[in-house]
């Protein structure tokens, strides 16, 4: 229901040209996980608590930012749903994040009782939300775990208590990975099996996000983890391949394997419905990044 998503992180920069950039989706940018497992949170009050900055976050994040952001994003993302334009358009909160390091998720996944909290209250927002735009944009939640140092053992309590409250088709779940994570030698590598038992195929997690290189990278690089047999268990429209933004534009992927070669990146992203997650929305010029996705959604 979703579509092919063209989405880029979003903290508060240039808002004004998503739409003429290209995108269908922004992830809002960071949310802290540990203020959502308060057993008193009411996201009908835009000044909640339990919505607050991450680490490293713009200290302006809360609900009622996210709320005005949406409202002004929601018309111009929707000139560019994919594959067919003037859809329904997709804004994750993203939780989480590098700054914010690992020990809350640690905390969260390690007690059923707070994996659960969790849960109802992301379930709570997003259908609260949602309800506040009459279903013209679907609201999700972005896990941006990074920097844990458990393999998250009560993930399987977070996935069943939020499925309980907010269905598959209408509420995604984006699980952000290191795009090695496929790789026995990964620090992610412990979440191929959380995808294997709590992703799409059990209609759990909506979307993998797998993340930009932390190198110059070229597309041919980059299909040998994104399109490696390690995860071809999660199929390519439920898949965000991470790309660098207009703020690393020497970074953006280039040739060889984009456009050119036997097997090219672009091409199969556009017929398999395979998503691009930018990181991240940036001021000025978009032109370089926009060049990218007109070239994946021509093939």
């Amino acid at each position: 229901p979703f579509g092919q998503i063209i989405l880029a992180y979003y903290s508060g920069v240039s808002l004004d040209t998503v739409g003429s950039g290209g995108l269908n989706a922004i992830s809002l940018a960071f949310f802290s996980p540990t203020a959502m497992t308060s057993a008193n949170c009411n996201f009908q009050d835009p000044l909640t608590p339990c919505l607050a900055p991450a680490s490293g976050a713009g200290p302006s994040l809360g609900l009622r930012w996210a709320l005005n952001t949406i409202n002004t994003s929601v018309p111009l993302l929707q000139q560019n749903t994919a594959p067919v334009r003037g859809g329904k358009p997709t804004v994750f909160f993203a939780f989480g994040g590098q700054s914010e390091g690992g020990a809350g998720w640690d905390s969260i996944f390690s007690s059923s009782t707070s994996a659960q909290m969790f849960a109802q209250n992301c379930a709570t927002l997003v259908k609260t939300v949602s309800s506040y735009y009459g279903g013209r944009v679907f609201i999700g939640v972005d896990l941006d775990i990074e920097g844990t140092t458990t393999t998250l053992p009560q993930f399987g309590v977070f996935v069943k208590a939020f499925r309980g409250m907010a269905d598959y088709s209408s509420y995604p779940v984006m699980m952000d990975a290191l795009s090695g994570l496929g790789s026995v030698g990964s620090s992610d590598h412990y979440k191929v099996s959380l995808l294997q038992n709590y992703g799409p195929s059990s209609s759990g997690i909506t979307f993998l996000n797998m993340m930009v290189n932390n190198v110059q990278s070229s597309c041919d690089t980059m299909s040998t983890f994104w399109r490696g047999s390690s995860v071809d268990f999660i199929p390519p429209s439920n898949k965000i391949l991470g790309f660098w933004g207009e703020n690393l534009a020497a970074w953006i992927l280039q040739n060889p394997g984009c456009t050119d070669g036997s097997d090219p990146l672009y091409p199969w992203m556009k017929t398999e419905g395979a998503g691009m997650g930018i990181w991240q929305w940036w001021s000025g010029s978009t032109n370089d990044i926009t060049s990218v996705i007109n070239q994946i959604r021509q093939g």
